[in-house]
Formats: C-alpha cells, sequence, structure tokens
C-alpha cells in the first residue's frame, strides 16, 4: 500500500476546493454585475425601465397606505436634425446626470423611460409641485438644437390605481413621440 495516497487525495481534494471556491467568486461578481445592469439602463446609466415599473408599484402602495401625492414628470427628447441612437443615448444620460447632480431630491427616481424619454418619480410631489419642477427644468435646460417636451402625471388625480398609472403613462410617451396632446387633463404640461 502506498503511503502517499493520502496525501495525494488530500492535494486533489484541496485544489477541487480552491478551483471551486474561485468559480464561486466570480460567480458572485457575475451575479453583482447581472443585478446592477438589471436595475441600470447599460447605455446612460440611468435607472432601467423594469427597475421604474418595480419602484412605481411600490410607491404607489405607498402612497395608497399614508395618503401621499406621488407625480411622474415624463421628459421627450427630440432633435431638429436627424440624430443617431447613441447620440440620443448621450443625451439622455447628459440630462439624467444634470437632474441627479442637484435638480432632484435623493427619494426621486430618475430612470429611462423609452428610447428618447426619462422619466422622473417625485413621491410625495402633489400636481402644482410637479409642474414648478418642470418650470425649473424648462429654465435649466438650453435648447442647443434639441426640444425638450414634458408630461406630468399625478396619482391619485389623473389616475386611481397602478393599471390606469401604467396606461396613462403609455398613452402621454406615445402622444410626445407623436408630438401631439390628444390625452389631456388637469396635470398634463405638454410643453416644447
Amino acid at each position: 500500500m502506498d503511503e502517499n495516497a493520502p496525501n495525494r487525495q488530500l492535494a486533489l481534494v484541496e485544489e477541487q476546493l480552491r478551483v471551486t471556491r474561485d468559480q464561486i467568486v466570480r460567480m458572485q461578481q457575475d451575479i453583482e454585475v447581472m443585478e446592477k445592469e438589471a436595475i441600470h439602463d447599460r447605455f446612460t446609466r440611468l435607472y432601467s425601465q423594469a427597475y421604474f415599473q418595480t419602484r412605481l408599484n411600490e410607491e404607489i402602495v405607498r402612497s395608497e397606505r399614508y395618503r401621499h401625492f406621488l407625480s411622474l414628470i415624463l421628459i421627450h427628447v427630440d432633435f431638429t436634425s436627424h440624430h443617431s441612437t447613441q447620440q440620443y443615448q448621450r443625451e439622455l444620460k447628459q440630462i439624467g446626470d444634470d437632474l441627479m447632480a442637484g435638480l432632484t431630491r435623493r427619494t426621486d427616481i430618475v430612470a429611462v423611460y423609452g428610447k428618447r424619454q426619462i422619466v422622473i418619480m417625485l413621491p410625495e410631489t402633489d400636481p402644482v409641485g410637479a409642474r414648478t419642477l418642470v418650470e425649473r427644468y424648462r429654465a435649466t435646460f438650453p435648447t442647443n438644437g434639441r426640444r425638450l417636451s414634458y408630461s406630468v402625471l399625478s396619482y391619485p388625480n389623473d389616475a386611481s390605481n397602478i393599471e390606469m398609472v401604467v396606461a396613462r403613462m403609455r398613452d402621454l410617451s406615445e402622444d410626445l413621440f407623436r408630438g401631439t396632446t390628444r390625452h389631456s387633463s388637469r396635470t398634463d404640461l405638454n410643453l416644447s
């Protein structure tokens, strides 16, 4: 019988354990990257639309429970001349960075909503407060060959449940893409 057999087996097991630990570390790093990418848009680094939808559900429940307003500002970017998808992404990233650098509160969510749109979720903000912010954004963001259009939706004034909020946001988004205002309400601000 070989006296070194147990040592060799132990060495093999230790090597397998080391390899398995390395694999676990790589998998944990991959999971962290996937989690970050799941809540962030990979081009603009703003929150993703999926993350926005999740937070919207949570905030509607919270607003119902505490009887607070929840306002959403949808910003649509359009250029006066034809531009590429990458240019739109850079523009959305810049506007998002500017918003997060001091034009929003820490509790607000700034997310990509569509190819040319950003949505700002404003917990505990009534329609008047949201309109005031739109006016502030209009004064802050210069034209620079682009046109920014805004729409405001406030819960519960404009939609009384999550399904209505989602449907109304989709309609507002489509209206901004078309440059129309077929859906108007007390809190809509379709301004160019």
